[in-house]
């Protein structure tokens, strides 16, 4: 296609001015659609390049669990094979006997006569049932319950003679005896009292500790006891502490204060004591 007019006079009148007009619309729609092309090419450029970026959302955060706060189960009631209103009756009357205060049960023995082991605040309570026509009897020591002297401690240790030696007939058939109870830590697994030749095992349970060696209704206490010795092992077998461990020495307390041994002693001098932690 040409956009040369024809010759003027070939036209008729009028002619060449519409051909020319009609010449220079086509002409307008023909740059119009070149230049589309590029127009189009450069938004479909752009087009590709915006798909191109990719734009980094952060994720949504997910729902972090809820911190699960557990305390410390509480300590299992010891079984003692009895009903828990039998507990309560045997710390109340052991106790109100003792004059100690409120106690607690710790072990409940049955052998050639029934007794159990209690603790208060501040006293070991050795207490027998049905003895001599009493339905509580309490013998008692003061001593500082919350700590001990190593891996174990004596709270109470004492001796008593046959019932037929007694002036009262009630008491006629009981047998005499001797007693070691106290106290001992997570390591102690076994622990033996030694006496006139003779060793005997003691009950563990509820983080304490009780022998007792019973001897015939007419036995009488030596006027010249022997001492014996109360040995404490762990659960390999080894022995890791004896009484003796704590003769001539003083624990104290974080404060400073003399919890057992001489309370006579100088305090600075003392060792720490560690605390009881009831099983």
């Amino acid at each position: 296609m040409t956009s040369m007019l024809p010759p003027t006079r070939d036209l008729p009148p009028g002619r060449q001015a519409r051909i020319r007009a009609e010449i220079e619309r086509a002409a307008t729609r023909r740059g119009s659609r070149r230049l589309a092309v590029p127009i189009l090419a450069a938004a479909a450029a752009v087009a590709v390049v915006t798909a191109g970026v990719v734009v980094l959302r952060p994720s949504p955060t997910l729902p972090q669990p809820a911190v699960h706060i557990t305390t410390s189960p509480a300590p299992k009631t010891p079984d003692f094979g009895v009903s828990p209103e039998t507990v309560k009756a045997i710390e109340k009357g052991c106790a109100g006997i003792a004059g100690t205060g409120e106690a607690k049960l710790y072990q409940l023995l049955d052998g050639e006569v029934r007794w159990a082991l209690l603790y208060s605040d501040n006293s070991a309570l050795d207490c027998t049932m049905g003895v001599g026509g009493m339905e509580y009897n309490s013998g008692f020591s003061g001593t500082e319950v919350n700590w001990l002297p190593g891996h174990f401690s004596i709270d109470l240790s004492g001796a008593s003679s046959g019932g037929d030696l007694n002036l009262k007939p009630v008491y006629a058939g009981v047998p005499g005896n001797r007693t070691v109870i106290g106290r001992i830590d997570d390591r102690v697994a076994r622990m033996t009292y030694t006496i006139e030749g003779r060793t005997v095992e003691a009950t563990i349970a509820n983080g304490t500790f009780a022998v007792r060696i019973y001897y015939p209704p007419n036995w009488e206490i030596p006027n010249r006891q022997e001492q014996g010795v109360v040995r404490a092992y762990d659960a390999a077998g080894t022995l890791i502490a004896t009484d003796s461990d704590m003769w001539n020495k003083c624990f104290v307390n974080p404060e400073g204060k003399i919890v057992h041994g001489d309370r006579r002693m100088d305090p600075l001098k003392c060792e720490p004591a560690l605390p009881w932690k009831p099983r």
